[in-house]
């Protein structure tokens, strides 16, 4: 041990190292944290208005089927398309999913896919 200005030389700057180390670490790691917290918040942003606008965008324009025909589900596909009824008759059924930002299909909506793809499609009546 050492007692106040006994200490050698290297040991001081040892000291002096390792707080500087110390300063930079903390320094990334404050970064890192504004940068997680702006990432964070920018996503929840994002998730918010996507939910917002699955629930309108029937009604903008450019949207691929009449309103009319249009019926929401929103889990795990937005909507369900039965392109004519509003003529009287259904041509084909549409799954419509609305994603903004960089999202994709998640892992059950890619499920959903693959069953109408694979034509793993049906109706089903019950009652009398």
């Amino acid at each position: 041990m050492f007692y106040g200005s006994d200490v050698p030389q290297s040991g001081k700057e040892y000291v002096r190292t390792l707080r500087t180390e110390l300063t930079e670490l903390q320094q990334e790691i404050k970064q890192l944290h504004n940068r997680l917290t702006l990432g964070f918040t920018k996503k929840s942003v994002e998730v918010k208005l996507g939910k917002t606008l699955e629930k309108i965008v029937p009604a903008l324009p450019g949207f691929p089927i009449d309103r009319e025909d249009c019926r929401a589900i929103f889990d795990p596909i937005d909507y369900v398309g039965f392109v004519g009824l509003s003529k009287g008759r259904v041509s084909r059924l549409e799954f419509i999913d609305v994603k903004t930002g960089n999202a994709g299909l998640s892992k059950g909506q890619k499920t959903v896919r693959d069953a109408v793809e694979g034509g793993r499609v049906s109706i089903r009546e019950l009652g009398q």
